[in-house]
């Protein structure tokens, strides 16, 4: 029985293998619902974003410079995955369509793909479905940032930008369709790579002729100062740009992305088309970008590009909020004020810290450090665990540290601040 069947067994494989190769050759999608556990990006790499299979009508998932010509790497594929996600980065009310595709290869066709890839976009010249090349090595070494260019049926011009390489045998492709945004798609793409297991193993792959006539959309990522009219309703942001030659920059404009009852969010773009390319823009300036508003400023704050907060101190200008926010504890002997000194000793994430002596002008306080698993407190699992003392003064500011010791008593803070009370510390046995 055995001898008979197994050529008919033998004969199920080879057909298997062939349909499985047919149908990444055509490009079939296995689309899954994607997260971390199958390395794939989950709803926390994709700011809340619920990732969905991939179905319907939707865009080339990977770049295809010369479409009509197949990948010679094609014959090495042998699965293919495809998510996609509505995304609102950082709390913004913009959303962005975003679409992840991995594909899996047969040992060295990932990498292939990578070179082929890398050739057309020197070589694939059509224009109304067009190709750039716009960054290479983007977070990950061996990556490519791509922009495509195309036109729908309806005669509508339209950009996506890809973040696209490699994790092993696996190519892993990062799509934004709907802006053409390079800053988001850096992110994800970085992180859809780690996810995939990416360690920087892939060699860049040659361009014969890199394209940087395409203008690209970039985040302003330093703001100097943000003014407010008398009237509290024009905010003036001073963004810094990169400075060059004739194509260095297009802008910057700036976009109101929401008016909340205690927040503002404003979004500040820039176009270039030289930036990435080697030293094209070689300098820097600062130039103001007005946003109006549609009431009166007020008592809110204002989020800048998502991640800059800045709040209203005084008439005329706003203040950037620190990491603990905007109005952080002040000092004193309170619960909330000793988080705030941990945070100024850069007490690491599960330390515990508490309190042994305080005044509101100076504090002592000891920090736990447990080198075991994280736990709720001290003592709860375990693990060898290290004690520092911190010696602190008030600032404006908030808390400061003076110094830090593992033995009793006063000597070493007395010795780095002499004005350190005794009644603080003359008692206390060593942390």
């Amino acid at each position: 029985m055995t001898v008979r069947r197994l050529p008919l067994l033998v004969l199920c494989a080879v057909l298997c293998g062939v349909l499985l190769a047919a149908l990444s050759a055509c490009g079939r999608v296995r689309a899954g619902a994607g997260g971390a556990g199958d390395g794939m990006l989950g709803a926390a790499d994709l700011y809340g974003g619920r990732p969905t299979e991939v179905s319907g009508t939707h865009p080339p998932l990977a770049p295809a410079p010369c479409a009509a010509e197949p990948f010679r790497s094609d014959a090495d594929r042998l699965d293919t995955r495809a998510i996609t996600a509505s995304v609102a980065p950082w709390g913004g009310d913009r959303r962005f369509q975003v679409y992840e595709y991995v594909a899996g290869y047969r040992p060295g066709g990932a990498q292939a793909y990578l070179d082929e890839l890398g050739e057309r976009l020197g070589r694939c010249r059509d224009e109304a479905d067009h190709y750039s090349l716009v960054a290479r090595d983007v977070g990950v070494p061996g990556t490519m940032l791509v922009q495509h260019d195309y036109r729908e049926e309806d005669g509508v011009e339209k950009t996506g930008v890809y973040l696209i390489g490699r994790a092993g045998d696996r190519v892993v492709s990062v799509l934004e369709s709907t802006a053409g945004d390079a800053t988001l798609v850096n992110e994800i793409g970085a992180r859809a790579l780690r996810r995939a297991g990416a360690t920087g193993e892939a060699t860049p792959s040659i361009v014969t002729h890199e394209d940087t006539t395409r203008w690209v959309t970039f985040a302003v990522s330093t703001v100097t100062q943000v003014r407010i009219s008398p009237d509290g309703r024009v905010l003036t942001l001073d963004a810094r740009v990169p400075d060059g030659p004739d194509g260095c920059l297009r802008g910057p404009t700036g976009r109101l992305d929401g008016f909340e009852p205690k927040l503002v969010r404003v979004d500040i773009r820039f176009e270039s088309r030289l930036l990435m390319a080697g030293n094209g823009c070689p300098g820097e300036r600062t130039v103001p970008v007005e946003v109006r508003l549609p009431q009166p400023l007020g008592e809110r704050d204002v989020v800048v590009n998502l991640d800059q907060l800045y709040t209203s101190d005084r008439p005329g200008l706003l203040r950037r909020c620190g990491e603990l926010g905007c109005h952080p504890a002040p000092t004193g002997c309170t619960s909330d004020s000793y988080y705030q000194a941990a945070r100024d000793a850069d007490a690491p994430e599960h330390s515990y810290h508490s309190e042994r002596g305080c005044d509101g002008k100076w504090l002592v306080m000891d920090i736990s450090i447990n080198s075991g698993p994280a736990c709720e407190g001290p003592g709860d699992c375990a693990g060898a665990s290290g004690t520092t003392r911190y010696f602190y003064r008030a600032t404006p500011t908030g808390w400061r540290v003076i110094t830090a010791t593992t033995r009793p008593g006063c000597d070493d803070v007395r010795a780095a601040e002499p004005r350190f009370p005794r009644e603080l510390c003359a008692k206390l046995t060593a942390p």
